[in-house]
């Protein structure tokens, strides 16, 4: 009957799985880490690299870097952005047809008198 996952079987279902199974799962991984960081805390750490080298690869060094410097820069590359199309109909406002309207009258009323 009581099978919702508010249920109290349900909840308490679930804290003996995370108790008997999920706590020792994390336990061991967190173990695992801390000795994996320990080992890499221990060993000795990479001696950074000397900038003197030898003259004939420092000279080719300089022209690389003055050939680099000469280039020009790239130029970047512009987004193409999709044009929309325009509608082929267009319809007139209404404040031009209300100035139509009246010329018309206006005409129409020059052409009688």
């Amino acid at each position: 009957m009581a099978k919702s996952s508010r249920s109290s079987t349900k909840k308490a279902n679930n804290r003996r799985l995370a108790s008997a199974v999920f706590t020792p799962a994390e336990e061991a991984r967190a173990e695992r880490l801390s000795a994996k960081l320990l080992e890499l805390a221990k060993a000795p750490k990479p001696e950074p690299v000397s900038s003197t080298l030898e003259d004939g690869a420092d000279e080719d060094k300089l022209e690389e870097t003055a050939m680099e410097v000469d280039a020009p820069r790239p130029a970047r590359k512009r987004i193409d952005k999709r044009k929309q199309k325009r509608s082929s109909i267009v319809f007139q406002k209404y404040s031009d047809r209300l100035k139509a309207k009246k010329k018309q009258v206006v005409k129409a009323k020059a052409a009688k008198a």
